[in-house]
């Protein structure tokens, strides 16, 4: 039996970059919570993103944010990762020299970027981020960082993998989050690993597990299930490595995988 779901939130649940969410998923993932389902999100988003888009049961879930650096409940962090500072700044030094793209920090609870941008504007006013712009990151950044991420509107993941990707895979996870977005985070942190440790912490297997994800950065977590679901607007690498295709996204797919789920108890 289906104990935990979780699922990834843009090109999954949301259209990339929106807060257009089903509105029936909330009454969904009240009644999976009769039946003693688990609900976790798993996204590139802030817990405070997060907990916006799922307001009417934000205390209700569970949270994989920044990628997999944060695991958390409404109220406690259960597991963070922080980047290194002198790698994160050589990080931060490499990103600076790919054109056209622009650089994302994130804490625990506020990201940061240097300068008022188009990325910056489409995360807080879309995304609905809690964002600050700092100026120079070397000389004003003071906050723990989980995660990095590349923003370009058109190549993120082909300028990105040209020469920065070569030469950091062997010490940071890097992967696409969607058509503008490329994240770097620690080695050991993804949401794969972050949905492991929740099973561990709740007591419950990958055999009663189901996952639903989109994207490169999803892959890992759809591993960590027996049911897993690509979204059918999923990539090809995502389809092929899950267990199933749900509808998609603009038929509001996992919200009929989950009905379905739920008519069958």
């Amino acid at each position: 039996m289906i104990k935990l779901i979780a699922s990834d939130i843009d090109g999954t649940l949301v259209p990339d970059g929106t807060d257009r969410i089903d509105p029936e998923m909330m009454g969904v993932i009240r009644e999976l919570k009769e039946h003693g389902i688990v609900f976790a999100g798993a996204s590139g988003r802030q817990f405070l993103s997060m907990k916006k888009l799922f307001e009417p049961v934000w205390q209700d879930i569970y949270y994989i944010t920044d990628n997999g650096s944060v695991l958390r409940d409404a109220n406690t962090i259960l597991r963070y990762h922080v980047i290194p500072r002198p790698l994160l700044m050589e990080l931060i030094h490499d990103a600076k020299r790919l054109p056209g793209c622009d650089i994302m920090l994130c804490g625990v609870d506020c990201a940061y970027c240097e300068e008022y941008s188009e990325m910056f504007y489409w995360l807080r006013d879309s995304y609905k981020f809690n964002i600050q712009v700092l100026g120079d990151f070397e000389m004003h950044l003071r906050d723990d960082i989980v995660k990095m991420s590349i923003y370009q509107k058109d190549h993120a993941e082909e300028t990105v993998n040209a020469w920065f990707t070569p030469k950091w895979r062997n010490q940071f996870k890097i992967a696409s989050a969607g058509t503008m977005w490329m994240d770097i985070v620690e080695p050991d942190a993804d949401k794969g690993s972050s949905l492991r440790d929740l099973q561990i912490h709740l007591g419950i297997t990958k055999e009663e597990t189901m996952v639903f994800g989109d994207n490169l950065n999803d892959i890992g977590m759809l591993e960590a299930a027996a049911e897993s679901y690509a979204i059918g607007s999923a990539r090809p690498e995502v389809r092929q490595a899950a267990r199933h295709v749900a509808p998609p996204l603009s038929q509001n797919g996992e919200t009929q995988v989950l009905r379905n789920l739920l008519a069958s108890l």
